[in-house]
């Protein structure tokens, strides 16, 4: 339970574009794993327009509801407002895509019905593929892909960071920022971040389990977000596989204040 509560965002208001929208009154509303934010990012990272589509100029709000379980599964899926046959076929593989925390009512997770909000605008789509740098997911050449939305926990191979494990360890190193605000604090300790890499080696689904504050959460976020990985591999086809990532921070204790003069 308190995992998922560190993760848990209660999200307020009405329909909003790309929002998770509650229809029950729990103690704390479901959400999508990292909240709102996360929900818009892996939208705009992973969605592909269909052509048709793209050509024609459709779009709009795509609305689809469902009933969340409370072991985070969800069925009864359906679309409240279809645009059209493609982008209903891409909006139900969007929505394949995500992780989900079950509402809360009286301490105990339970069943709740929930929809969520695609806006799928043609004329944003190019800057979106502009600013995420592709159009389609690049795979490894000569591998086959999983192509159900299946999340693998115990793969035949997990992902990598292509230059190794001692060039991880280095990249962080030199890339990682002590917040000012935690050495100031004094705060120290393990941020432990989860998500899945996608056959493609992007991530998905990033959320916090340790929480340390202090900016720390925020930083370790932040290096997450400059890493790319060589994806993971089940019954020998690339694969969704989750992981779980620690950065750790330490103070030196030498460390003082230099913020109006020289940092030792």
């Amino acid at each position: 339970m308190k995992k998922y509560i560190l993760l848990a965002v209660v999200l307020i208001g009405g329909a909003i574009n790309g929002i998770a929208q509650s229809v029950n009154k729990l103690d704390v509303e479901p959400t999508n794993i990292g909240g709102k934010e996360e929900f818009k990012r892996v939208f705009e990272q992973e969605m592909i327009y269909p052509i048709p589509s793209l050509n024609k100029k459709v779009g709009g709000k795509e609305m689809i509801s469902f009933l969340l379980k409370k072991d985070s599964t969800i069925t009864d899926i359906k679309i409240d407002n279809s645009l059209s046959k493609d982008i209903d076929a891409e909006a139900m593989r969007l929505l394949k895509l995500y992780q989900w925390i079950p509402g809360i009512k009286s301490g105990n997770f339970v069943d709740s019905k929930w929809a969520v909000t695609f806006d799928f605008n043609p004329d944003k789509y190019s800057k979106i593929c502009k600013e995420r740098g592709f159009v389609k997911f690049k795979y490894l050449p000569k591998m086959k892909i999983d192509s159900t939305s299946k999340v693998y926990t115990a793969p035949e191979q997990f992902p990598m960071y292509p230059k190794g494990n001692y060039a991880l360890q280095d990249f962080i190193k030199e890339n990682l920022e002590y917040p000012r605000q935690a050495k100031l604090a004094n705060i120290q300790g393990t941020v432990v971040l989860r998500f899945v890499v996608e056959p493609s080696g992007l991530m998905t689904n990033i959320g916090i389990v340790k929480s340390v504050g202090g900016g720390c959460d925020q930083e370790a976020l932040r290096i997450l977000s400059l890493l790319s990985w060589y994806p993971g591999k089940y019954d020998e086809k690339l694969a969704r596989v989750q992981m779980t990532f620690p950065f750790y921070f330490i103070l030196n204790e030498d460390f003082k204040d230099n913020s109006s003069g020289e940092q030792k």
